[in-house]
């Protein structure tokens, strides 16, 4: 008996190879290690579920803030284009009619005058035009969709690993 208490003090020795988790390992039959195995399967699909249900809620509340943004630059845009219009009638009219005239007494010329004003006007519309389109520009749901792209569509990294010479079609 003591000779066995001193194998099995040898084994459990510092220095032993295998360790206490390994040695058991191979003492268990083939059915609790497969069932083990199983079990960590399991658990493992059940995190990539909870990650992947993460992602979704993630993905739900970027397109309700998406939503936000796209109201409040419609908004502006719509407030753009009543100040665009009111500027044009009431303060543009009106500055255009004094440069017309200052333009008028220092020329002389009616075809210089109207012509330097219509310049003018062209680049103001223009400079107006770029705003509205940039403001509009912010309307829309890209970052939802690039988001949802990547959730629903994500590549496999494991595929690219266990075939790295093959040439994918994707």
């Amino acid at each position: 008996m003591h000779s066995r208490e001193t194998s099995e003090a040898a084994a459990q020795a510092p220095g032993a190879e295998l360790g206490a988790a390994q040695q058991q390992a191979a003492t268990k039959p083939l059915t609790e290690q497969a069932l083990d195995q199983l079990t960590e399967l399991a658990a493992l699909g059940w995190s990539v579920t909870e990650h992947y249900t993460e992602q979704v809620k993630l993905t739900g509340k970027t397109a309700k803030a998406e939503w936000h943004l796209t109201g409040r630059s419609l908004t502006i845009a719509a407030a753009l284009v009543v100040c665009f219009g009111a500027g044009l009638i009431l303060l543009w009219g009106t500055i255009l009619s004094l440069l017309g005239y200052l333009l008028f007494q220092a020329t002389g010329s009616v075809v210089i005058a109207a012509l330097a004003l219509l310049l003018l006007q062209v680049a103001v519309l223009w400079w107006c035009w770029r705003s509205l389109s940039y403001v509009l520009s912010q309307v829309g749901f890209s970052k939802t969709w690039r988001q949802l792209r990547r959730v629903l569509f994500a590549k496999q990294p494991a595929r690219a690993k266990t075939n790295p010479g093959a040439n994918h079609a994707d």
